[in-house]
């Protein structure tokens, strides 16, 4: 057996975060019944761990493990390999320590920028709609000075990501495997960005693979960790969801950005709204919703942005043809259409429309979908 005197507290909160079969809570509870001192966990004898609530033979095994000692100096090792830090319980961000299920620790790469903070999430196959309303949102929100907190999965994730990097905003991403495993391996680019702007974090140790209880675990922290909520798009199941169901629990507030009625892929965000989470539709309405909560600083866009927004709008689209504002109007009661509908509704040739479609899309004012039908862009 390891011999539990020569371990640093350093050591043994490493450790502990580390042990298989126990969680948070468990961990939490050990904390708490040994006056927040790890080291005397792996001191206590069996019969002192039995009295800890929720702590059995499994998790005491666990504890008292022969290989621990061994575990230790291989995760120093990588801890210097992939130049990670471990931050204990005592030095996290306030708002983690708030959670119910507070970690015990984090492995961090890069450094954690100052808030405040927002987390954007949403489904991994995104629309084209849902793609151009994440750009623009992560963008706007990062260049305000929020730092965009996401889980860099597929689609809306990355993108939220992203936009706040190309703006040369701040970012965070929280992983659902060890720092040592890029998932998705597509992303591996991205976590390098991420780091040298940002902070890559993760609760688990390396060498641990995602899995299907790593990513709700993540997802907790993704919400724990901002002011707010920001689901873009969702289906009716999904992990956006549970993370909208964490920020809920934690206190934090919801929005949802609202989606076509005929897409599955907005019921997600649908049913939020109609639980209560907050319809946002811009960036602007995020911040004047947040405003008065937060203390770091004060955001705001002026009624003359907005009016210099809808003057330059309206500027574009004088400029148009009589068919090309006849195709808008239409899509815009209608959503989508096909080039034949259109034809038949506008009553003009079919050379003259598929020239107005043309130019319309060139200019990036619609999109033609997978289906053949053009929408709004």
């Amino acid at each position: 057996m390891m011999n539990p005197d020569s371990l640093s507290t350093e050591d043994a909160m490493l450790l502990l975060n580390s042990l298989r079969k126990v969680g948070p809570v468990s961990s939490n509870r050990l904390m708490d019944f040994f006056d927040g001192d790890p080291v005397k966990i792996f001191q206590a004898s069996e019969k002192k761990l039995l009295e800890v609530k929720g702590i059995g033979n499994t998790i005491i095994n666990s504890i008292r493990n022969k290989s621990n000692f061994d575990w230790i100096k291989k995760e120093r090792i990588n801890l210097k390999k992939y130049s990670t830090n471990f931050i204990s319980q005592a030095n996290l961000p306030p708002s983690l320590n708030e959670i119910f299920d507070t970690p015990v620790g984090l492995y961090v790469k890069g450094s954690i920028p100052p808030g405040p903070y927002i987390s954007i999430v949403g489904t991994r196959l995104p629309s084209h709609y849902a793609k151009k309303i994440c750009t623009k949102i992560s963008t706007e929100l990062a260049k305000a000075g929020f730092c965009i907190v996401s889980g860099m999965a597929r689609g809306i994730d990355s993108i939220a990501h992203e936009s706040a990097l190309d703006s040369n905003g701040k970012t965070i991403a929280f992983l659902g495997c060890g720092m040592d495993i890029i998932y998705p391996p597509e992303n591996l680019h991205l976590y390098n960005r991420i780091t040298e702007k940002g902070a890559v974090i993760t609760e688990f140790p390396f060498g641990r693979r995602a899995d299907r209880s790593t990513f709700p675990m993540r997802n907790r922290l993704v919400s724990g960790f901002s002011s707010a909520v920001v689901i873009v798009e969702s289906g009716s199941t999904g992990g956006s969801l549970i993370t909208a169901r964490f920020a809920a629990e934690q206190g934090r507030q919801v929005f949802a950005i609202p989606g076509r009625v005929d897409q599955s892929s907005s019921l997600g965000c649908h049913q939020l709204i109609r639980d209560g989470a907050t319809l946002a539709g811009s960036a602007r309405e995020i911040i004047e919703d947040l405003n008065p909560s937060l203390e770091q600083a004060q955001f705001h866009f002026s009624t003359q942005d907005q009016a210099d927004d809808i003057k330059s709008a309206n500027a574009s689209r004088d400029s148009f043809s009589e068919i090309e504002k006849k195709i808008i109007e239409v899509l815009e009661k209608e959503s989508a259409s096909s080039f034949e509908d259109l034809t038949h509704e506008l009553e003009q040739s079919s050379q003259e429309v598929s020239v107005s479609l043309s130019m319309l899309e060139l200019n990036g004012w619609l999109v033609k979908r997978r289906d053949g039908k053009y929408e709004l862009n």
